[in-house]
Order: structure tokens, then C-alpha cells, then sequence
């Protein structure tokens, strides 16, 4: 329907078995380097993990929780996301099964750990978190808040934070998590109000078809649906919303702000690791890859996709500027 390419949160391969000849049950034979240290477990990590499992390398997880899956781990909890496990589950029984992979749990690495262990491949898939300050498509540098205001992100909900009275949500993320936060504290007897500067609740789900369903949904609930207005300040006992047409100002009250933004990754021990790559060599480092949303936060299913090329491609040759994957050329036949 939008003429863009598609993706699954389960197979990687769906929609690259032509453009760069991925099949869904056949891996590459293995390169000239022998192990790969993966650290964290999210769906890029674990998807990274399973597939160089098949390629044939030896693999560590380095997971810092007591748990496997990063953020698929709290999304499937929320309400009407159970599904989305299958993400974890699959690739948890897959692994389950390969004598040349190890989990580690409770282990949190930092560049001397890695630098430690003697691994030749480390893959960086460390996930991301929500920003708090608002930053995201209204707002480029972090809004005015008043620090005694309760604000809070997803991952805190998802964590198990407890919100009561009147609650607004901003939403300038647009996808699924907006949403679902709404529809997650309206069921724990929170007066909800969302607010999207989008001229669509959860916009970007017109293109996966549930826009309307959750818009009806929210409605019946009796969410407080406010479009095409954004939120300037975050004050005490209120939100500054503007209109995004004309500006025009209008105070929303409320006991707690829930933002829905964008997320910043965590790329900390990627960014130490950089620092000291001139040690890389004497570490019996080869590569250093930073994938998933510790690269670029995003959809489940590009963080799968992520995880899966790094495998595909670990000890291939280098594509330098080239576009890795077949395209289309039209040409005039020579007569």
C-alpha cells in the first residue's frame, strides 16, 4: 500500500531472498575468524547470536540483566503485545540448542572486559532507552519541565511504575507505544488524555492497518484524544499544548506526564571501545560492529533484520560505498 519495503519481527530474510539472495533456512558457510562475543540479548543480539550459531562460529551472549530479550522482554507485557514473544522464544529454544553458543547473565561489560577475553568479532547490541526530555519530531533540544512535575518514559511503566489521577501522554513517537500506554493506564483507573501533534492517533499505524482499531479502541476506553497539538512546556499541575496550525495555547491539567518520544542509544561500551582501538590487534580484535537500536533505535523488526546482516556479512569482503544488495538496472538493448 505505501510502496515501501516491508519487514517481519520474526524472519529477517522476508523481502531480501531476491535483493541480496537470503534464504530463510540457509546460511553462508562460515568466515576465516572463529568466535564472536555478542553483547546483549535483545532481538538484534539474539538474532545475531542464532544466526552465527548456524554459520558455524563459536558464540558468547553477554547479557547484563538475569533475563534474556531487552526491550521485547517488557513490550510483551503490555496489553495486546503478547504475540511479540515469539520473538524471544524462538530464538531462545534455537540457541537452546547449539553446543557453540554460551548466555551469560548478570554481566555487564565494560571496554576492559572485552578487551580481556580475547574474542576476534564483538558485536554491540546494548538496545536504547526513551528520552525523558521530550526530544524527538516537535522538539529538537529538550522542552521546558518543572523538576517537582512527575514525568516519566515507557520503560518506566514498563518497569512497573504505578501512575494514578490524571495522566497525559505526549506522543510524538507515533507508532504502537503511545497507544498502548493509554490503553495500559486507563485499565489501572487513570484518567488519561493523549496528545499527538499528528492529525492521527498512532499515525504511523495507518500503514499497518491497526490505526483505526486503536483509535475505536482508546475511544471506547475513554481516552481523551487531543490531535494536531503538540506540548511546549511541561509545568507543575499541567501541560502548555500548541496548536500545530496556528499556535494558539491551551493548558491541560494533570498529576503525571507519560512522554513518548524518541529513544537515545546505548552505546556507551561501543564508545570506549572506539576509543581504544589502537589495542584491538594486541586483543586479538578483529572487528567492532555496533547494531541494532544501540545504532539506530527502531521497529522489533529492524532490529532482527540488524542482527541477522551482521551475521550474514561477518568476515565477508568489503562493500566500502556499494549498495549491498542487487538492484533493477534498465537498459536499452543493443540492436
Amino acid at each position: 500500500m505505501t510502496m515501501s519495503i516491508s519487514r517481519c519481527t520474526q524472519n529477517p530474510t522476508f523481502m531480501e531472498e531476491w535483493r541480496k539472495g537470503w534464504h530463510p533456512e540457509q546460511m553462508n558457510v562460515k568466515g576465516k575468524s572463529e568466535n564472536v562475543l555478542v553483547v546483549g540479548s535483545g532481538p538484534a543480539g539474539l538474532e545475531a547470536a542464532r544466526a552465527l550459531s548456524e554459520r558455524g562460529y563459536d558464540v558468547a551472549i553477554a547479557e547484563a540483566d538475569t533475563m534474556i530479550g531487552g526491550r521485547v522482554t517488557h513490550e510483551r507485557k503490555l496489553p495486546g503485545l503478547s504475540a511479540w514473544g515469539r520473538v524471544i522464544d524462538y530464538r531462545e529454544y534455537q540457541i537452546s540448542q547449539k553446543p557453540n553458543v554460551e548466555t551469560y547473565f548478570d554481566s555487564e561489560l565494560d571496554s576492559d572486559n572485552i578487551l580481556e577475553f580475547g574474542f576476534q568479532n564483538i558485536c554491540i547490541a546494548t538496545g536504547a532507552k526513551w528520552r525523558v526530555d521530550g526530544v524527538s519530531r516537535q522538539h529538537v533540544v529538550p522542552m521546558p519541565m518543572d523538576s517537582a512535575m512527575p514525568i516519566y518514559t515507557p520503560d518506566d511503566i514498563m518497569s512497573g511504575k504505578k501512575l494514578s489521577g490524571k495522566v497525559v501522554i505526549y506522543d510524538d513517537d507515533h507508532y504502537y507505544m503511545g497507544g498502548v500506554m493509554a490503553e495500559l493506564l486507563i485499565s489501572e483507573n487513570c484518567d488519561v488524555t493523549i496528545i499527538t501533534p499528528s492529525a492521527y492517533l498512532s499515525d504511523w499505524t495507518v500503514n499497518t492497518l491497526e490505526q483505526h482499531a486503536i483509535h475505536k479502541k482508546l475511544a471506547e476506553m475513554g481516552a481523551k484524544i487531543v490531535l494536531n497539538r503538540g506540548v511546549t512546556q511541561i509545568a507543575v499541575g499541567h501541560v502548555v499544548s500548541d496548536c500545530v496550525y496556528t499556535g494558539m495555547i491551551q493548558n491541560f491539567e494533570c498529576d503525571a506526564v507519560v512522554v513518548v518520544a524518541s529513544k537515545l542509544e546505548n552505546n556507551s561500551v561501543f564508545n570506549m571501545l572506539k576509543e581504544r582501538e589502537m589495542e584491538w590487534a594486541d586483543a586479538g580484535i578483529k572487528s567492532v560492529k555496533l547494531i541494532g537500536d544501540a545504532n539506530a533505535p527502531g521497529p522489533i523488526a529492524w532490529a532482527t533484520y540488524a542482527g541477522h546482516r551482521y551475521a550474514r556479512e561477518l568476515d565477508g569482503e568489503d562493500i566500502a560505498d556499494n549498495l549491498p544488495f542487487r538492484r533493477e538496472i534498465t537498459q536499452l538493448a543493443v540492436d
